[in-house]
This record gives C-alpha cells, sequence and structure tokens, in this order.
C-alpha cells in the first residue's frame, strides 16, 4: 500500500469563504453600474482577505484596484472592464540584492509568470 502524504496547504486563503462571492453567479450586464461597482468591491475584498494591502478606491476610477503584499513588495494595479476582462501590471521591489544568484533571479521570475491562468 503507497504510504498517504498529507495535502499541501490551500492557495486560496480561508479567509476567502467571508467574501460574499454571489456576483459571481450574476451574468454580466453591461449597463448595469450597481452589478459592476459590486463586482469591483468583491474583487477588492478578495485580495484584502487574502491579506493583501488594497488602496481605497478613486471615486473617479473606482474600477482601478491597487493592490500590495505587505511580505515582499510586489504590487498589482489592475482595470476591470464591465464585460469583467481586466488589464493588470504587477511590479517588485526595486531591486533584487547585490550579489543574488543567477538561479534565484530566474526562479522568482518563473515562479511569477508560471501562475495557471484558468480560473
Amino acid at each position: 500500500m503507497p504510504d498517504v502524504h498529507a495535502l499541501p496547504a490551500p492557495i486560496v486563503p480561508h479567509d476567502w469563504s467571508s467574501v460574499d462571492t454571489s456576483i459571481d453567479g450574476e451574468a454580466p450586464e453591461w449597463l448595469s453600474e450597481s452589478q459592476f461597482d459590486r463586482y469591483t468591491e468583491t474583487v477588492r475584498n478578495l485580495l484584502a482577505a487574502a491579506g493583501m494591502e488594497v488602496e481605497d478606491p478613486d471615486p473617479r476610477d473606482p474600477a482601478h484596484i491597487e493592490a500590495s503584499s505587505p511580505r515582499n513588495g510586489f504590487k498589482a494595479e489592475i482595470d476591470i472592464h464591465e464585460d469583467r476582462t481586466a488589464e493588470w501590471i504587477i511590479t517588485g521591489f526595486d531591486e533584487t540584492p547585490e550579489g543574488t544568484r543567477a538561479l534565484a533571479l530566474a526562479s522568482l521570475i518563473v515562479r511569477l509568470l508560471n501562475v495557471e491562468t484558468d480560473v
């Protein structure tokens, strides 16, 4: 009989269960401003529940979200569109430490870019 190994820690933080994601069950309505506002608010709440520092929404552009990790200096700027598509930019800390090994730098970049996008 094969050994049974413990399952790895879940990728999705447990705190996400406290966020109302019922908006995901609704078909997008192009002209529904209230639905779009609830959608962007849900994304903000999920990021905050995952431990990200989320900037307060700009009343002039509530679909623009800025979130950063308090652990590593990475920041995401997200622009959500009414059809629930999004564009984003991820930036890192200013520079890697002096003497960073090539393997460490390449490993960091691969982990960032090798994320499953089929959510």
